[in-house]
């Protein structure tokens, strides 16, 4: 697939296209998103980290730096859910570990992170990542 709409058409040479029985063949779609990647590239992305650029962690790893960034404060009630969301997205779910975490692990890092959030705003995360790279080479 081309961005100059070069080899643009329907079917599986798109990336979308349909199995046996007309089931959606989805794994095609984040290659075909891409602007002019072929088949034939191995990684499109060139090992371009794309998630949180932090070491992997257990979630007790991580809830113990979230503790440490929000001090002797703790959140009381329930998160913000806006900076529930912005926390879920773009901390738990972009972190390289967060897939082999529980559910109650994935929330409770969740809930702290979007107080951080709501504390630090943007601050509050990149404060998070240095913490994180930090930690995974001794200095924390």
């Amino acid at each position: 697939m081309h961005g100059d709409g070069e080899g643009a058409g329907t079917g599986a040479e798109d990336g979308f296209g349909f199995g046996t029985g007309g089931a959606y063949e989805a794994r095609g779609l984040p290659r075909a998103w891409l602007p002019d990647v072929g088949p034939e590239d191995e990684d499109p992305l060139d090992g371009t980290v794309t998630g949180l650029d932090v070491p992997e962690a257990t979630a007790a790893e991580v809830t113990g730096v979230l503790v440490r960034l929000l001090g002797t404060t703790a959140p009381v009630g329930s998160p913000d859910p806006e900076a529930l969301l912005i926390a879920r997205v773009f901390v738990v779910d972009e972190h390289p570990s967060a897939a082999r975490w529980s559910e109650g692990e994935r929330r409770s890092v969740a809930g702290l992170a979007a107080a951080l959030v709501a504390r630090r705003g943007e601050e509050g995360v990149e404060a998070l990542v240095r913490e994180l790279r930090g930690t995974a080479r001794g200095d924390g």
